[in-house]
């Protein structure tokens, strides 16, 4: 289930060969604060949402250790685009 003008987007972790999704809420933060939405990576097996690094193409999740692969580029691309989109 997405939130109201949540954007998903699937990729398939290279590393794993899973699909994952990049979550983009609205107003959501690669690096937020206290309090802000998070843009990250849902990843099979586990509801928290992972950490992205986009200058490393990579995303890891603290909550259960998953490490994988991610096209900065893409993901950039596909923020900037949501970023455009008006509900």
């Amino acid at each position: 289930m997405t939130a109201a003008g949540e954007v998903r987007a699937a990729f398939t972790d290279p590393v794993s060969n899973r699909e994952c999704e990049l979550v983009i809420p609205p107003g959501g933060q690669v690096y937020p604060q206290p309090g802000e939405a998070k843009t990250g990576v849902a990843h099979p097996g586990c509801p928290a949402i992972a950490d992205l690094e986009i200058g490393l193409d990579a995303f890891w999740c603290p909550a259960c250790g998953w490490n994988g692969r991610v096209s900065g580029a893409w993901a950039h691309d596909v923020i900037r685009a949501a970023a455009q989109v008006t509900p």
